[in-house]
């Protein structure tokens, strides 16, 4: 079976955990808590599937996430505010 490779020879898996689709190259957002403080990157380069739309984090794109998250915590990393919000999810008890 042939299936792609990037140009480190590194298999990039072509079929999404959900069974039906195909993952194709693309961008997503990537959206975490540290410390209490959200962090949102956008434009993170990935795998999305072209069905349900799960982003895979490529190998390269996960060591950048680190190190903005170390900067981040650091505080050294200079970003735009943004609005969130937060709820809890209170779900009724089964009788």
């Amino acid at each position: 079976m042939d299936r792609p490779h990037d140009e480190k020879r590194v298999l990039i898996p072509d079929v999404c955990n959900c069974g039906q689709g195909r993952l194709r190259r693309g961008v997503t957002e990537y959206v975490t808590k540290v410390e209490g403080r959200i962090l949102v990157i956008k434009n993170v380069p990935a795998l999305i599937c072209d069905v349900c739309g799960e982003a895979y984090l490529t190998l390269e794109s996960s060591r950048e996430i680190d190190k903005i998250v170390k900067d981040f915590r650091e505080g050294t990393l200079l970003v735009k505010p943004i609005a969130a919000g937060e709820v809890d999810l209170k779900m009724k008890e089964s009788a």
